[in-house]
């Protein structure tokens, strides 16, 4: 996991991180985290349900998500008001779409899908917005 993140300046992750130890791990990192529905109490009880933050000029809301995979990105689309990007979670579906003028990335999920890969999602900001999935092997 170094490797994929060794140059991130920061992580942004849309909760399902289980485990207060997933959560101690990642914040050698700077670390901008929600709460998803499989993370346990203490680490659900630490993390909000939703986030902005300001990233390079960009606003960028993150959430978890919920309900069926089918119409989550007009859910977490509805979230927010005034931001450029939405990273969002649950479906542990790859995703990189538009609406109305905002960005809408899943990352997927670092362990997989229920039928895909494991991936992160790199997100680059220097002037234009640059984002992407990246495979994790041996998941």
């Amino acid at each position: 996991m170094e490797a994929l993140f060794s140059d991130a300046d920061i992580i942004l992750h849309a909760g399902d991180m289980t485990s207060t130890s997933v959560f101690d791990y990642l914040s050698n990192w700077d670390l901008r985290a929600v709460r998803g529905n499989m993370d346990d109490f203490d680490l659900g009880a630490r993390l909000p349900e939703s986030r902005v933050e300001e990233v390079a000029g960009r606003r960028i809301g993150i959430i978890h998500g919920w309900g069926s995979p089918q119409g989550l990105e007009d859910k977490v689309f509805r979230a927010f008001r005034e931001v450029d990007i939405i990273v969002f979670g649950h479906s542990h579906l790859p995703l990189n779409t538009r609406k109305g003028g905002v960005i809408l990335f899943n990352p997927g999920s670092y362990r997989g899908g229920y039928s895909t890969p494991g991936t992160v999602g790199i997100i680059e900001i220097a002037g234009e917005v640059a984002l992407r999935h990246l495979q994790v092997e041996g998941h």
